[in-house]
């Protein structure tokens, strides 16, 4: 990968990167494909098709969500070195309307997925009964519509003042998003929470760990730099970012480490304390994951999440290495599906349940509809954001 220094490109010298019309075109397809098989298993397999679209939709919403967290971070710390590529990380937040949807669709059958939803069982449960008041449907698609609504309104003032910058070159534009991102973080790390009990949690819904929120927070930081990292590479090799260079790489493979150490940490934190207490309420969470058709996946996931990233970065060079940096990433994009599928999936299949025709029809349905949205923003804006006022230092930055 260069390390050439380039020179701040003049207003209006470079457009929105033209994505190849076969990208968008597959994404189409994958999109209707999968999404249709998993109405089609609505109806005949109503437990897995949901579970797998609840594990899709909230791996690539919380990608479009860490793309807004990233931004956020890097303008609350006044950073400037990831400015060359900052509109792949616009581009993702751009998704969250998008991501949406498929978790909207969870709504009207969440009796099929969530037990506290299911009919009468709030009467006959006496534990579940104190939860009524919180876990009720109506309740639950409030809460839901406005923590979706309340992300996508900051993702969309981010992105529209960064966009704006491009030609208006003034400061005030940056000024303007330090102070939104700064209350954005704060809403949004109690917003997204909620969105981790509601949403994942409260699939055991006899079960509860204070860790749960802070251990998907970190999943969502991995998988996020993960996706950018993998964004910009491809990017840089089509051409569309000759700006980045071997010391961006390096920073992100730095973050991708961390992070991965992270989520490794919290993932440790909380099994621990739940192995030591041995409290039969706690431990019904984690002893059906650990033995019969959960018991593979279990154990690899430590594997993909953080035991092969934390051998394969751990060298400086292997940070600086697109080619490698790609391989990682893969892995653990990979194993992020796998952690939220492990959360899922067991509450309502405890025998086990593989990689099958509904959990690949949810990435790939899914997934295409991220592609379409991350696209379409991608074509729709120059690709070097000229206006902002850190965007030298970026260009010459190197570690």
């Amino acid at each position: 990968m260069s390390s050439h220094v380039h020179e701040v490109p003049p207003a209006g010298s470079s457009g929105g990167f033209e994505v190849s019309p076969a990208v968008r075109r597959a994404a189409m397809v994958a999109a209707v494909v999968g999404l249709g098989t998993l109405g089609v298993g609505l109806a005949l397999y109503p437990a897995r098709a949901l579970s797998s679209l609840l594990t899709s939709g909230f791996l690539f919403l919380c990608l479009g969500l860490g793309g807004a967290v990233f931004l956020a971070l890097m303008y609350v710390a006044n950073a400037g070195w990831f400015t060359v590529f900052k509109r792949i990380p616009e581009a993702f937040a751009s998704y969250v309307p998008w991501g949406a949807v498929p978790l909207l669709v969870l709504v009207p059958f969440a009796s099929k997925l969530y037990l506290w939803a299911r009919p009468g069982i709030m009467e006959t449960d006496h534990l579940l009964h104190k939860k009524a008041a919180f876990l009720n449907v109506p309740f639950f698609a409030i809460r839901m519509v406005l923590m979706l609504a309340l992300w996508a309104g900051f993702t969309w003032v981010l992105r529209r003042n960064s966009l704006k910058q491009d030609t208006e070159r003034t400061e005030a534009l940056t000024k303007r998003n330090v102070a939104t991102s700064a209350v954005f973080l704060v809403l949004f790390g109690l917003t997204f929470c909620l969105a981790a009990f509601d949403w994942l949690m409260s699939l055991e819904p006899h079960w509860f760990s204070t860790i749960y929120a802070l251990y998907n927070f970190a999943g969502l930081l991995s998988s996020s730099v993960c996706a950018i990292t993998v964004a910009a590479i491809l990017l840089h090799r089509a051409g569309a970012l000759p700006q980045l260079n071997t010391s961006h790489l390096h920073d992100l493979g730095k973050l991708m480490f961390g992070f991965a150490t992270l989520w490794a940490y919290l993932w440790f934190s909380q099994f621990l304390l739940i192995w030591y207490a041995n409290i039969p309420e706690e431990t019904a969470y984690f002893i059906p994951r650990m033995h019969g058709g959960w018991a593979v996946p279990f154990y690899l996931n430590l594997v993909l999440n953080w035991a092969l990233p934390f051998v394969l970065l751990l060298p400086r060079p292997a940070k600086r290495n697109p080619a490698h940096l790609l391989r990682v990433a893969a892995v653990l994009l990979a194993g992020r599906w796998l952690d939220l599928h492990l959360m899922v999936a067991p509450s309502n299949m405890p025998d086990g349940a593989g990689l099958g025709m509904y959990e690949l029809a949810g990435i790939v349905g899914v997934g295409g509809l991220f592609t379409l949205a991350v696209t379409r923003a991608v074509r729709s804006a120059p690709m070097i954001p000229a206006g902002d006022p850190y965007l030298v230092e970026s260009l010459h930055h190197h570690t």
